[in-house]
Protein backbone atom coordinates (compact mmCIF):
# COMPACT_ATOMS: atom_id res chain seq x y z
CA UNK A 1 0.00 0.00 0.00
CA UNK A 2 1.22 3.38 -0.15
CA UNK A 3 2.15 5.41 1.99
CA UNK A 4 -0.68 8.56 2.36
CA UNK A 5 1.79 11.29 1.15
CA UNK A 6 1.84 9.48 -2.04
CA UNK A 7 -1.53 9.24 -2.45
CA UNK A 8 -2.11 12.91 -1.90
CA UNK A 9 0.57 13.94 -4.90
CA UNK A 10 -1.23 11.28 -7.12
CA UNK A 11 -4.66 13.14 -7.00
CA UNK A 12 -3.03 16.26 -6.65
CA UNK A 13 -1.61 15.35 -10.15
CA UNK A 14 -4.07 13.86 -11.51
CA UNK A 15 -5.89 16.77 -10.61
CA UNK A 16 -3.02 18.87 -12.52
CA UNK A 17 -3.17 16.59 -15.74
CA UNK A 18 -7.07 17.12 -15.86
CA UNK A 19 -6.56 20.63 -15.56
CA UNK A 20 -3.90 20.89 -18.01
CA UNK A 21 -5.77 18.19 -20.77
CA UNK A 22 -8.65 20.77 -20.58
CA UNK A 23 -6.33 22.95 -22.35
CA UNK A 24 -4.20 21.10 -24.69
CA UNK A 25 -3.93 17.94 -25.79
CA UNK A 26 -0.15 18.25 -26.05
CA UNK A 27 2.80 17.25 -23.57
CA UNK A 28 2.65 18.32 -20.10
CA UNK A 29 5.22 19.39 -17.89
CA UNK A 30 4.34 19.05 -13.91
CA UNK A 31 6.47 20.55 -11.33
CA UNK A 32 6.65 18.96 -8.05
CA UNK A 33 8.81 20.29 -4.95
CA UNK A 34 12.23 18.42 -5.04
CA UNK A 35 11.79 16.29 -1.83
CA UNK A 36 8.40 14.68 -3.48
CA UNK A 37 10.00 14.41 -6.66
CA UNK A 38 13.15 12.15 -4.97
CA UNK A 39 10.20 10.40 -2.82
CA UNK A 40 8.39 10.03 -6.09
CA UNK A 41 11.63 8.75 -8.16
CA UNK A 42 12.41 6.16 -5.03
CA UNK A 43 8.97 4.75 -5.42
CA UNK A 44 9.00 4.31 -9.41
CA UNK A 45 12.80 2.77 -9.39
CA UNK A 46 11.37 0.27 -6.59
CA UNK A 47 8.85 -0.55 -9.03
CA UNK A 48 11.28 -0.71 -11.99
CA UNK A 49 9.16 2.49 -13.82
CA UNK A 50 10.44 5.98 -14.51
CA UNK A 51 9.27 8.39 -12.56
CA UNK A 52 6.36 9.26 -15.75
CA UNK A 53 5.30 5.74 -16.10
CA UNK A 54 4.92 5.62 -12.25
CA UNK A 55 2.81 8.87 -12.28
CA UNK A 56 1.02 7.62 -15.48
CA UNK A 57 0.15 4.15 -13.26
CA UNK A 58 -0.80 6.02 -10.06
CA UNK A 59 -3.10 8.43 -12.04
CA UNK A 60 -4.60 5.85 -14.43
CA UNK A 61 -5.34 3.28 -10.72
CA UNK A 62 -6.75 5.92 -8.90
CA UNK A 63 -8.88 8.02 -11.35
CA UNK A 64 -12.52 7.22 -11.38
CA UNK A 65 -13.78 4.23 -13.64
CA UNK A 66 -16.66 5.58 -16.69
CA UNK A 67 -19.62 4.51 -15.80
CA UNK A 68 -21.22 1.82 -18.34
CA UNK A 69 -24.51 3.08 -19.70
CA UNK A 70 -26.77 1.08 -18.62
CA UNK A 71 -29.41 -0.50 -21.69
CA UNK A 72 -32.97 -1.97 -20.33
CA UNK A 73 -33.41 -5.28 -21.02
CA UNK A 74 -37.23 -6.12 -22.75
CA UNK A 75 -39.82 -7.82 -20.80
CA UNK A 76 -39.53 -10.77 -22.73
CA UNK A 77 -35.61 -11.03 -21.86
CA UNK A 78 -36.23 -10.84 -18.21
CA UNK A 79 -36.20 -14.33 -15.83
CA UNK A 80 -40.44 -15.75 -15.30
CA UNK A 81 -40.16 -14.31 -11.87
CA UNK A 82 -39.41 -11.01 -12.91
CA UNK A 83 -42.23 -11.33 -15.56
CA UNK A 84 -44.52 -12.09 -13.38
CA UNK A 85 -43.22 -9.20 -11.10
CA UNK A 86 -43.94 -6.74 -13.72
CA UNK A 87 -47.61 -8.23 -15.48
CA UNK A 88 -49.41 -7.14 -11.60
CA UNK A 89 -51.77 -4.75 -12.20
CA UNK A 90 -51.08 -2.44 -14.67
CA UNK A 91 -52.16 1.71 -13.86
CA UNK A 92 -55.22 1.65 -15.87
CA UNK A 93 -56.24 -0.99 -13.37
CA UNK A 94 -55.76 0.55 -10.28
CA UNK A 95 -58.43 2.17 -8.50
CA UNK A 96 -58.39 5.90 -8.05
CA UNK A 97 -58.47 6.03 -4.33
CA UNK A 98 -55.56 3.49 -4.56
CA UNK A 99 -52.47 5.91 -5.08
CA UNK A 100 -49.40 3.48 -4.84
CA UNK A 101 -51.44 0.52 -6.08
CA UNK A 102 -51.44 -1.16 -2.44
CA UNK A 103 -54.59 -2.55 -2.80
CA UNK A 104 -54.65 -3.87 -5.96
CA UNK A 105 -51.51 -5.90 -4.94
CA UNK A 106 -52.75 -7.21 -2.29
CA UNK A 107 -55.95 -8.66 -4.35
CA UNK A 108 -53.45 -9.88 -6.57
CA UNK A 109 -51.64 -11.74 -4.12
CA UNK A 110 -54.83 -12.61 -2.45
CA UNK A 111 -56.02 -14.32 -5.97
CA UNK A 112 -52.97 -15.72 -7.42
CA UNK A 113 -52.15 -17.76 -3.78
CA UNK A 114 -55.27 -17.98 -2.51
CA UNK A 115 -55.33 -16.14 0.80
CA UNK A 116 -58.44 -15.56 2.60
Amino acid sequence: MFPPEIFLVSIIIYYLCNEILKESEDMATISLNPTLYSRAQNYAKADGMSVEEWVAMLISRFSPARKKKYKMKKIEELSPVLQGILNMPRTGQIDADDVNGTQARDEYYKEKYDLA
